[in-house]
């Protein structure tokens, strides 16, 4: 059973995997039992482990199909107030939850599996991708597990998001519910955690004001 590796020792890598992070980003919000992670991320592993001498295609194929029966995308109506939905082990634990945090526990699974696969955004949806492959195919966790061309998805601003930058869109979701909810310490901890990840300049200022914000609402 290993341990959790903290948020501030990944982020400072340049190599951070994305489900990996997202992962340690949880448990730095909600530490929880990483035995019951295991035990909860098992059998999508298990699934997963024998694509690892497939093609990049096979594998998105096979991911379509074997997906569906481990995690899904709660919907909007079902979410709750509280973070269920958005932190890592919990919606591994539940197999449920918002489409960036299955993306991203999908993405866990398919490491321990062996397998390379990464994240591709836009502002309105999230998909898995295959880096080796070269034709336009992602995987859309959302309404439903699905193959789609990214080429019909006529969305402009869709982009390859390393580790840090689908942490940083974890983040965010967290602090906007945070925010919406009133639960201050966990906004304080979450403003805290993004100035942990690597920031352009402009971008460090704005993150400092924003927690310079919050921690004048907790005193």
């Amino acid at each position: 059973m290993a341990e959790v590796v903290p948020f501030h020792v990944l982020s400072g890598s340049e190599s951070a995997a994305h489900g990996e992070l997202a992962v340690s980003l949880g448990a730095e919000l909600a530490p929880f039992d990483t035995a019951v992670l295991d035990a909860s991320l098992a059998p999508v592993v298990a699934d997963l482990v024998g694509l690892r001498s497939s093609g990049a295609v096979e594998q998105l194929l096979a991911l379509e199909t074997i997906l569906p029966r481990h995690l899904r995308v709660e919907p909007r109506s079902h979410r709750t107030l509280g973070l269920a939905d958005l932190l890592p082990h919990e919606v591994a634990r539940r197999r449920r939850g918002h489409e960036l945090t299955v993306a991203l526990v999908a993405l866990e699974a398919a490491r321990r599996a062996g397998l390379k696969l990464t994240l591709v955004a836009c502002p309105t949806a999230v998909f898995l991708a295959h880096p080796r492959l070269d034709a336009p195919v992602l995987l859309s966790a959302a309404p439903e597990w699905e193959l789609v061309d990214a080429r019909e998805l006529d969305e402009p601003e869709l982009a390859w998001q390393c580790g840090h930058e689908a942490a940083s869109l974890l983040l965010s979701l967290i602090l906007t519910r945070t925010r919406e909810t009133g639960h201050l310490s966990a906004e304080l901890r979450a403003s805290e955690l993004c100035l942990a990840l690597p920031l352009e300049a402009g971008d460090h200022e704005r993150l400092q004001l924003q927690l310079a914000s919050v921690r004048a609402r907790l005193n």
